[in-house]
């Protein structure tokens, strides 16, 4: 996918010409006025690609008379190697050259030379991994992005389609500013469609927002899985979803129950930045144990060495998900797997964790409850898919963990953040808060100037 700007008088001059140049399946990203002249953002298709050019990461070099083909993830693969060459030979220079010893023999004996290569310091370890990762991080970045683009293409084409079929439905004029926010609101097409089908048969806003009340928690309403207090479970999710968080919180609650000997927590192949020295400092401040497994061989030997523990909770990182999972349901230890999602998530997002058929989810485990205030997309997902939720996480802090999860609540603060108008009772209600903070006001600078004046010529000694 590539993005064209497009320059013309008006509006439809400028659609006008982007459906001749690109076709009608054309994606409008923005408009605006440049110079009198109205200009368009478009996205298009690019030509099939070669399958070296499908799949740039997989080369381990590229040859010094490769153009560039103007492919964001094509040039980043490339940037990102040949950094990589660079780092390497700059190293390769530092280090010093390998320690020559001979035996000592006499001139005519021909003993080879016995050469000691330096093996790779820590640093050295330490860099190449934090490179690697760096490396597959921006390789999940275009992915991502590449997944937005393309649900944005989707849902603006069924935007039209469901566009043409809501205009020839009638509304009440009371129900019209309902549809108007649930139009304007980020909810997905498919989800819009059914709230906007089921407040055609009321006939003012109040019922109409009891009844999408009543719709959307009776479809997501899901059972109720078990805190994990025993045995082995894996958290995994995307980046940024708040799982060590998550493992700090249902370490401390079953630090709580066993004691904080009987708790550990596992740090499995985590490369970020301070990401170990978080999960210590978390730990800390329950007590229980940290370890940190930067292979699968480590993990396995202290999932093995630590068998008399009730609780064990293995954080993974976001990089590599399905490779990390793949690697604990190969151990065949009866880990329990959860999915972190935060409430606020993007359907790309949501996709990315459960597309996979190989990983089998215990429950959901929902995250940033409190940051939330359009969880369209996680409703979407819930009112199409059967999965347990476990608990949640409402605030900042360790103990900030709700174990019995409202999805009702979820719901209404969705329907709370609808950009809807005010109506007459509201309006008249905010004019009486108006005038009675401007009453209280008044008085106080009353106030203020009579304890003044009673106060003026009065002498301190």
């Amino acid at each position: 996918m590539e993005l064209k700007r497009i320059l013309a008088r008006d509006i439809r001059a400028a659609n006008e010409k982007a459906v001749a140049q690109y076709g009608s399946d054309v994606l409008v990203i923005s408009s605006s006025q440049v110079n009198g002249l109205t200009e368009l953002i478009v996205a298009i298709d690019l030509a099939p690609l070669t399958p070296e050019e499908a799949d740039p990461f997989v080369k381990t070099s590229f040859a010094a008379s490769t153009k560039p083909t103007g492919k964001f993830d094509f040039l980043l693969g490339q940037t990102l190697d040949q950094n990589k060459r660079d780092a390497r030979e700059r190293q390769a220079t530092k280090v010093a050259k390998p320690v020559v010893e001979m035996t000592a023999k006499p001139a005519a004996s021909k003993t080879p030379v016995v050469a000691k290569v330096a093996a790779p310091s820590v640093e050295e370890v330490a860099k190449r991994a934090a490179e690697e990762h760096d490396t597959f991080r921006g390789r999940e970045i275009v992915a991502l992005v590449r997944e937005e683009l393309n649900s944005l293409r989707r849902e603006f084409k069924l935007g039209q389609q469901m566009a043409a079929w809501q205009g020839g439905m009638p509304l009440p004029a009371a129900i019209s500013p309902l549809r108007d926010a649930l139009n304007d609101a980020p909810i997905p097409v498919a989800l819009r469609a059914l709230l906007i089908d089921s407040i055609k048969d009321h006939d003012n806003l109040a019922d109409a927002m009891g009844g999408l009340s009543r719709q959307l928690s009776h479809a997501v309403e899901q059972t109720q899985a078990a805190t994990p207090v025993s045995g082995i479970h894996a958290l995994a999710g995307p980046s940024g979803a708040g799982k060590s968080m998550m493992v700090a919180r249902l370490a401390q609650n079953a630090a709580q129950h066993h004691g904080c000997e009987k708790v550990m927590v596992i740090s499995f192949q985590d490369q970020r930045a301070g990401a170990w020295n978080q999960t210590q400092l978390l730990c800390a401040q329950s007590g229980v144990d940290s370890f940190r497994a930067t292979n699968a061989a480590t993990l396995k030997l202290l999932l093995d060495e630590h068998t008399d523990r009730q609780l064990i909770l293995i954080d993974t990182a976001g990089v590599q998900m399905n490779e990390r999972l793949a690697e604990i349901r190969a151990m065949q230890l009866n880990v329990q797997c959860h999915a972190v999602i935060p409430a606020d998530a993007s359907a790309a997002n949501i996709r990315r964790v459960f597309d996979n058929a190989d990983n089998v989810w215990d429950s959901l485990m929902l995250s940033k409850l409190d940051e939330s205030n359009q969880p369209w997309a996680l409703l979407q997902f819930l009112t199409d898919k059967t999965l347990s939720v476990s608990v949640a996480s409402h605030g900042d802090r360790s103990a900030d963990l709700v174990q019995d999860v409202s999805l009702a609540g979820l719901v209404q603060c969705a329907l709370d953040n609808l950009p809807l108008p005010e109506t007459e009772a509201q309006a008249q209600q905010s004019a009486r808060d108006t005038a009675v903070n401007q009453l209280a006001v008044s008085k106080l600078s009353q106030i203020a100037a009579k304890i003044k004046t009673e106060t003026t010529g009065l002498t301190h000694e």
